[in-house]
C-alpha cells in the first residue's frame, strides 16, 4: 500500500480520535451555587461551539467518503480490479450513507435521487455526549459521578468518553442512525477493502 492511501487512512483514524475525548479533567461541569443549594450543569461539550462540534462530525465524514477515490485509483495503478471498491460501497449502506453526508455538505441538502443510499439522509443534533462502556465480560461495571468541583469521576472497569455524534434522519426527519455508529461500520468496510488488497 502506497504512503499517500496510508496518510488517508491515517487521516480517518485522527479524525476519529478528534472526535473522542478521553480526559475527564477536561469536562467539568459548570457549579451553581447559592447559599442554600449546591447544583451542576454537566453537557459534556466542554469548551466546544456548535461550530467545533459541527466541523469535528463533516472532517470524519469527509475523511472516510473521500478513501473512495483514492482507492479506486490506487487499485487501477496496482494492478487491482477497482471494481473490488466499488462493490464494497454497493453493498454497504453505511459508505453510501456517508457520501450522502459528504456531498450534503459539499453540494446542498436534498441530494440528487435520494442519494446512493436511497434514504436522503441528513445529520441533525450534533453533540458531544458521554459514552459509558462496559467490558465483555460478565459482572464488568461502569459509572461516571461529578467530586465537588464538578469533575467527572469514572468508576468500574469499563470506559467512560465523551464523543461528537449527531442523529442521521431521511428527508421526513425519521431517525436512521447515530453517526458515531454509521461511520465505525463505515470504516470497517474500508478496512476489508484494505485487508484485500494487502494479503
Amino acid at each position: 500500500m502506497n504512503e499517500k492511501i496510508i496518510q488517508r487512512v491515517n487521516r480517518i483514524y485522527a479524525a476519529i480520535g478528534a472526535t473522542e475525548e478521553n480526559d475527564l479533567n477536561k469536562l467539568k461541569a459548570t457549579v451553581l451555587k447559592t447559599d442554600k443549594v449546591k447544583a451542576f450543569f454537566q453537557d459534556f461539550r466542554g469548551e466546544l461551539s456548535d461550530a467545533d462540534l459541527s466541523n469535528c462530525a463533516h472532517t470524519l465524514i469527509h475523511n472516510i467518503a473521500n478513501l473512495r477515490s483514492h482507492l479506486k485509483q490506487w487499485a487501477k495503478q496496482n494492478g487491482y480490479d477497482k471494481k473490488e471498491v466499488e462493490q464494497v460501497f454497493e453493498n454497504s449502506l453505511d459508505l453510501q450513507i456517508i457520501q450522502d453526508l459528504s456531498d450534503n455538505d459539499k453540494h446542498g441538502y436534498p441530494p440528487r435521487n435520494n442519494g446512493y443510499s436511497g434514504k436522503c439522509p441528513q445529520l441533525v443534533n450534533i453533540n458531544r455526549l458521554m459514552q459509558l462502556q462496559t467490558c465483555t465480560r460478565n459482572g464488568s461495571t461502569i459509572g461516571i459521578t461529578l467530586d465537588s468541583a464538578g469533575v467527572p469521576r469514572s468508576f468500574g472497569d469499563g470506559t467512560a468518553k465523551a464523543i461528537i455524534t449527531g442523529d442521521v434522519v431521511d428527508r421526513d426527519k425519521d431517525y436512521i442512525g447515530d453517526l458515531q455508529k454509521i461511520a465505525s461500520d463505515a470504516v470497517q468496510a474500508w478496512e476489508q477493502v484494505l485487508a484485500n488488497f494487502c494479503s
